[in-house]
């Protein structure tokens, strides 16, 4: 556990030097959100409420999400393992005494622990300018939840993303792979619309899969729209799937690791 904190401890410093990578941090958070508003403001245009929504409420849920998403780097895993594999650089981890798994979530954790802050400056300050009242529950046992779904879900992503660059052992090219799995996280995470604008018969499929409550389901109790038992419900499947993730994901390594030819150390 000590050498994972310790590569927390050096991926939060390191975020230091990369100053231009905060301040996108914010812009990109920033530019979400204003989307979101223009997009919005012209589909609430002469309607009070839009799937249940006030005009209000769904810019407080697109502001929270937006925030959510900015602290979400997890996606860069699979890059970087993945052109270490294919550049023969990924031996190092290989004969290193820590788990290739951990060192790369305990270095996302780190860079998104830093940038926490800035997504924050950037939601306060676009609701600011913007003139929006961003809704926030009172409630305790919904923010507790929520509390606990956002890391979790957040552990889930780095064993997810883990999973998806190893496949680069079996195959050479996985920006299909890629490609495909970041347009539906985009919609399946609620970052997009919020998925309770969908088909119940949907949205009941979608409540089993952890994608679901890495972004919606912490917004939407975070905002009040959801209860703490649902908000429960999501903390149970998001957490039975963040166990079992890093276990496919170290089976599939154990596999295709004897396959790799990779030199270099």
């Amino acid at each position: 556990m000590k050498k994972y904190l310790e590569v927390f401890r050096l991926s939060f410093k390191m975020q230091l030097v990369w100053r231009f990578d905060a301040a996108m941090t914010i812009i990109a958070t920033a530019g979400r959100i204003l989307a979101g508003w223009i997009v919005w403001q012209a589909i609430f245009e002469g309607k009070e409420l839009v799937g249940g929504f006030t005009f209000e409420a769904m810019l407080s849920y697109y502001i929270v999400c937006s925030l959510l998403r900015s602290i979400d780097f997890s996606d860069q895993i699979s890059g970087e393992v993945s052109d270490l594999i294919r550049e023969g650089r990924f031996s190092g981890h290989m004969v290193t005494p820590i788990d290739p798994l951990g060192f790369f979530g305990s270095l996302i954790a780190g860079e998104s622990a830093f940038h926490l802050g800035f997504g924050l400056i950037a939601a306060a300050a676009c609701a600011l300018v913007l003139g929006v009242s961003i809704t926030l529950t009172g409630d305790v046992a919904r923010i507790l939840a929520a509390a606990a779904i956002i890391p979790t879900g957040l552990a889930f992503m780095a064993a997810f993303q883990y999973f998806i660059g190893i496949l680069t052992f079996k195959f050479l090219d996985i920006r299909f792979f890629m490609y495909v799995q970041w347009n539906i996280l985009a919609f399946v995470t609620g970052s997009m619309v919020p998925l309770s604008l969908l088909p119940q018969g949907v949205l009941a499929i979608l409540r089993f899969l952890p994608f679901t409550h890495v972004v919606f389901t912490p917004t939407m109790l975070l905002t009040g729209q959801m209860t703490a038992t649902e908000g429960l419900f999501g903390l149970a499947v998001i957490g039975a799937w963040a166990i079992l993730m890093p276990v496919i994901a170290r089976y599939m390594y154990g596999r295709l690791r004897v396959k790799y030819d990779g030199v270099g150390i």
